[in-house]
């Protein structure tokens, strides 16, 4: 079996939160609108986690000239990250028609569909040479699937380079023997996640162990991203060796406070719709009245004890979200949004992500007061990579309290927010501040991605 591997924890909560969660599952709310797969898929649907997914694509050593597939593509977010980093042509394949119908409507919100298609089907009844001569949309109407892309019954699926399979270790052992024929063909690298293909047993076998309907397939697995449960299997006619000898180079490092002063930030429309809004202060006010007064401090204490007493107290007023993995287990789908809409607005201006193992460091809801600020000329989210913040309170509620960035130049920039839920985007060392309330209640979402560990508690721990 598989150690744990950096991201067990992250992976964790959205088991939790997909499939093993107690809610009903016939009475899911918008913001989890996907079902367990029915009797007939060999994996339940559960996402990959925000922080592997671009290590995975590095591993995958993706270009624009690949063809990426995903088979069991759940939502598709694989495939909407690696479409908008590296520009590579992308299928996703999933028995689940609710997260097709889903992945195929967030491609189009993220202008992906002409880089991006879904179609619903069964893995199990994928013929030889699916993967290694392309299958059309009536093959796989054949097959029984219900094509949910409008135009999937007449687009020929373009021959995959690349395939990526995150499966349970029982799914991926039914799929072992048809993918060993596929990879044998050559020209075809294949990606697992958590599970490798040499190590995987069928755990609904009688004998998992030693069942002798386990697979016979002999895998050369490269394990250099294993820390991350990432394992590639080069195309046949590359060698191990050879593929490690050919690990392309980290990304660069990031951009220094004076490097981050000069880029300027990206400005989204709409980030948040009001049902999002509305969601996001429930979920704050009730952390809040469940978090109950915070214990006064002395200045003996450290700096995470210190934030979060004046955080409680004072006219600015911060909870955070992401405690305990809160925000993640009850707005999973909104989480999902708001990322994606960062690895795309990245993807096209600055490529801090691109190839770079990133997670949540704080999500945070702001109340500003009369009298609230952020008035350290000198403010940066020191530490951090992208910082998105997002304005829940429509301009006409408060007066005052403007976001403002500082540029190379000592001058300052107001990135427009002209509604309720549009948001800035900005590497997170740039200098920023939030001008004085002088009245109403000023309200914002703040997101933070760094590369350290995803954080459970404050800022600073």
């Amino acid at each position: 079996m598989t150690s744990l591997d950096a991201h067990s924890a992250e992976q964790d909560l959205l088991l939790n939160a997909f499939h093993l969660s107690q809610r009903d599952r016939n009475e899911a709310s918008a913001d989890d609108p996907w079902s367990a797969a029915g009797p007939s898929s060999v994996s339940p649907f559960v996402p990959c986690a925000f922080g592997r997914i671009p290590a995975a694509l590095r591993a995958a050593r993706l270009t624009a000239n690949d063809v990426l597939w995903d088979l069991g593509c759940g939502d598709g977010r694989v495939l909407l990250q690696a479409a908008a980093q590296y520009g590579c042509r992308c299928v996703g394949l999933d028995i689940d028609a609710d997260c097709i119908r889903d992945a195929t409507a967030q491609a189009a919100a993220c202008d992906l569909s002409g880089r991006c298609v879904f179609a619903t089907c069964d893995l199990l009844a994928l013929p030889p040479r699916a993967l290694r001569n392309g299958v059309a949309g009536a093959e796989f109407a054949e097959l029984g699937a219900a094509l949910q892309h409008a135009a999937a019954a007449e687009l020929e699926f373009p021959v995959p380079t690349a395939a990526f399979i995150f499966v349970t270790s029982h799914a991926l052992t039914r799929l072992s023997d048809w993918l060993f024929g596929e990879w044998s063909r050559g020209g075809l690298r294949l990606l697992t996640c958590v599970e490798a293909l040499d190590a995987c047993f069928d755990f609904e076998a009688a004998d998992p162990l030693f069942d002798s309907a386990s697979s016979a397939a002999e895998w050369p697995v490269d394990r250099t991203h294993s820390a991350h449960g990432v394992f590639v299997v080069p195309p046949r006619e590359t060698s191990l060796e050879d593929w490690a000898a050919a690990e392309p180079p980290p990304p660069p490092a990031p951009p220094t406070p004076a490097e981050a002063d000069s880029l300027a930030p990206a400005a989204l429309a709409a980030v948040l719709d009001a049902a999002d809004i509305a969601a996001l202060c429930d979920l704050g006010d009730e952390i809040a009245a469940g978090d109950g007064e915070v214990a006064a401090f002395s200045f003996d204490d450290d700096a995470a004890a210190a934030e979060e007493y004046w955080h409680a107290q004072s006219e600015h007023r911060v909870v955070y979200l992401h405690r305990d993995g809160r925000l993640q287990a009850a707005l999973p789908g909104l989480l999902r949004r708001v990322l994606q809409r960062i690895v795309a607005a990245d993807a096209d201006r600055w490529r801090l992500l691109v190839g770079r193992v990133a997670r949540i460091r704080s999500a945070e809801l702001h109340t500003y007061l009369p009298g609230g600020s952020v008035a350290d000329p000198a403010h940066r989210d020191n530490g951090s990579l992208l910082t998105l913040s997002v304005l829940l309170s429509a301009p006409s509620e408060f007066e005052g309290a403007r976001f403002v960035m500082a540029d190379a130049d000592g001058g300052e920039v107001a990135p427009p927010m002209e509604a309720a839920g549009d948001g800035v985007l900005f590497a997170s060392e740039r200098r920023h501040n939030v001008t004085t309330c002088t009245g109403g209640v000023r309200r914002a979402f703040v997101l933070e991605l760094w590369e350290g560990a995803e954080n459970r508690h404050n800022r600073h721990r």
